[in-house]
């Protein structure tokens, strides 16, 4: 969501990502669904934007997304700007992959191939937009970067062995239905069986429009159309991970 502060606040859900993990074949696809996706607001029967779904709670981001890419999710994870400067600050930095050279609202520059970088960079690694031509869809695919090297740092043992110290960490800014027993028991086979994980990335797509939605009925705002061969491809690459 995009704040800071306490995790019990309701606000837009700017980023929203599918990760879909096969624990037998040890791969993992992140889904980036862009935050102006045009969706089906679960149980309103009505159209709004994906970022505005956030203000109706998790409940029903969940459902929506899962209508969307007629999926079941398991589990979800509601993390906030303080959880990811947390968190890359608590591995002591990532090194995130960058297509572009860039430079950030708040003057942060970023070249192309790898940066190293602390939490505040790489939230600003992660909200640029407006530097791209290709606006949103660009960073989404850096969000989905980002979270590639973040899941790199934390799977190395020295890592592993001080999760609690890291949970206390980001005490107060995620949420998540993963118990802590099942934390600990991935965290265990991690360590026990030091798998290397592939990961792959989907990013669905659409066409720029503008329409009146749900939460914003007296003028219409920017709004993208879900491109349908995108979701098609989406939908088969997940059922291909059962």
């Amino acid at each position: 969501i995009d704040t800071y502060g306490t995790i019990g606040s309701l606000s837009r859900s700017d980023v929203n990502m599918v990760v879909t993990v096969n624990p037998n074949t040890k791969e993992v696809v992140l889904t980036s669904i862009p935050r102006d996706y045009y969706v089906d607001l679960y149980g309103k029967n009505a159209k709004d934007k994906l970022t505005h779904v956030g203000i109706y709670g998790m409940e029903t981001t969940v459902k929506t997304i899962e209508n969307l890419l007629d999926i079941e999710i398991n589990y979800y994870a509601k993390v906030n700007y303080n959880a990811l400067v947390g968190l890359v600050d608590g591995l002591d930095g990532v090194d995130v992959y960058s297509e572009y050279n860039f430079t950030s609202g708040k003057g942060y520059h970023f070249k192309k191939g790898y940066n190293t970088v602390n939490g505040d960079q790489a939230l600003e690694f992660v909200r640029t937009r407006k530097a791209f031509v290709g606006g949103d869809r660009v960073r989404g695919e850096n969000q989905q970067r980002m979270i590639e090297a973040i899941f790199k740092k934390i799977s190395s043992p020295s890592v592993l062995l001080k999760y609690n110290d890291i949970l206390k960490e980001l005490k107060g800014s995620f949420s998540t239905n993963l118990s802590m027993d099942s934390i600990t028991s991935l965290i265990n086979m991690q360590l026990d069986k030091m798998p290397n994980w592939k990961m792959n990335s989907i990013s669905l797509d659409g066409s720029d429009a503008y329409s009146s939605t749900y939460s914003c009925s007296t003028q219409e705002l920017y709004v993208m159309i879900p491109n349908e061969e995108t979701i098609a491809s989406a939908k088969e690459a997940l059922e291909k991970m059962k």
